[in-house]
């Protein structure tokens, strides 16, 4: 697994993936969270990222995301898939109505 602030991402299909896991696996043992995602990597389930793929993550509260945003919108292909260019367009919206819905909640990144 990549080493990284946050660790692995997962999406909310993921994550039923994992409650599916764990409840095939029978009941009885303590959870050990690090243990099964071990197991199912070994066992070949898929996740949207691989632990190793490398992220980087935009937060609301950044002041400078919504200008990363712009720029990576700006710069996409002609011939980029429409759901792809949408799902920007949904991003650089939300990230601009959290800001102005919580202007005391801005900061620079740590």
């Amino acid at each position: 697994m990549a080493d990284n602030k946050y660790g692995r991402v997962f999406t909310e299909s993921d994550v039923e993936k994992i409650f599916e896991w764990i409840v095939a696996q029978g009941e009885g043992q303590p959870l050990d969270l690090g243990m099964v995602l071990e197991s199912m990597d070994d066992e070949g389930v898929r996740f949207k990222f691989d632990p190793d793929e490398p992220i980087f993550i935009l937060r609301g509260h950044d002041r400078r995301a919504i200008g990363a945003i712009k720029h990576y919108q700006e710069h996409q292909s002609a011939r980029a898939p429409h759901n792809h260019t949408k799902a920007i367009d949904t991003a650089y919206q939300s990230f601009l109505d959290y800001r102005e819905q919580n202007p005391g909640q801005m900061k620079e990144p740590d």
